[in-house]
């Protein structure tokens, strides 16, 4: 792609501080969104997503200890630079999110349509008649039956769909360019599920957005995006088009993570094979590929240094040596080299 990127992140690095040391949830994950574009982030739990997202809006409270690294350029200008006031500017207005959990984002004493109409008078200076108009056109945007009868109601007298569909009504209230979705499809049944993923993309369309899609899910990856970057233990593993990806992608943890995803082709006594071991806190120094003390590849080499997104074409890059040592793949050097847990700091 050669037109400017609507966000770019680079070389993101974020620390909390803990009794055993500085973790880092995401070390030096860099890439770009361009406009209308479907970005989707995916890999385990803990892997560093939802920090990502956060620290994109500097989401986190002020009783939060975080250190954070590295450059969020959004429209030529590095948010992460920008102060408290300037930021107010930013969120809900330009970037808008939608929360994992609806429960939590929405004020369980306050009517739904005061919580969207809110932010509309904060951010674009409604007045309250307007402001409410536009609430009912949102309210029917996202599909809540009967507006006019539901705008003043609570929160706890929605369903879980419904109130998903609140959340994203205020997520977008004021014409964002990029909307992030954060799990945002994780607690409903599939039905709600597979109709909250098509009102996101028809609302994408219709109001010219690009799109952050956080899941751990590759369905909601199949269903909304066009590219993918797949993290693992805060640092990027692979990126590429949702097409390769979906086939079974290069980086042997995106390949562990389709071999868990069910196939109506395959046989009905086919057994979906886990990842060995657990997904790794980093801590302190770290030596060699995150992802060597459960890869069934791993060799020397893979323990002493750590690879970065090595280039496999246009727009796809793997952080793993086969890139360029592809023969290690055999059979007869993978039983040769793997040792499992060769790599300290696991948590």
């Amino acid at each position: 792609m050669n037109a400017a990127p609507l966000l770019e992140v680079r070389d993101l690095k974020v620390s909390f501080p803990t009794a055993r040391g500085m973790v880092r949830a995401v070390d030096g994950v860099s890439f770009r969104l361009q406009p209308e574009e479907a970005l989707g982030i995916v890999g385990e739990s803990g892997c560093g997503k939802t920090v990502t997202a956060l620290s994109i809006l500097r989401l986190f409270g002020p009783a939060t200890r975080v250190r954070i690294e590295g450059a969020v350029l959004f429209q030529d200008r590095n948010l992460l630079k920008l102060s408290r006031k300037e930021m107010l500017q930013i969120r809900g207005v330009q970037i808008g999110m939608v929360f994992q959990d609806p429960l939590t984002a929405l004020d369980p004493v306050m009517p739904v349509g005061e919580q969207i109409a809110e932010s509309i008078r904060f951010h674009l200076h409604f007045d309250p008649k307007r402001a409410r108009a536009r609430t009912l056109e949102l309210l029917d945007l996202v599909g809540i039956p009967d507006p006019r009868q539901r705008i003043d109601d609570l929160p706890h007298s929605f369903s879980g769909g419904m109130r998903q569909r609140l959340v994203i009504a205020m997520a977008i209230a004021c014409g964002p360019k990029v909307l992030i979705a954060d799990e945002a499809t994780t607690a409903l049944d599939v039905t709600v599920q597979a109709q909250i993923l098509r009102l996101i993309n028809d609302l994408r369309r219709e109001l010219s957005m690009a799109l952050i899609v956080i899941t751990h899910d590759l369905g909601v990856i199949a269903a909304t995006c066009e590219n993918v970057q797949v993290m693992y233990a805060g640092k990027a593993a692979e990126y590429a088009g949702v097409a390769h990806i979906l086939e079974g992608g290069s980086h042997p943890y995106t390949q562990g993570l389709m071999r868990l995803v069910p196939r109506l082709d395959q046989d009905r006594h086919h057994r979906l094979r886990p990842i060995d071991g657990t997904p790794l806190t980093v801590v302190d120094a770290w030596q060699g590929c995150r992802f060597a003390p459960r890869c069934e590849h791993a060799w020397e080499r893979c323990r002493v240094d750590e690879p970065g997104l090595l280039p496999l074409g246009p727009d796809h890059a793997s952080a793993c040596w086969l890139v360029e040592e592809p023969s290690r793949r055999s059979a007869d050097r993978r039983a040769a080299n793997y040792q499992p847990g060769a790599v300290d700091h696991v948590s």
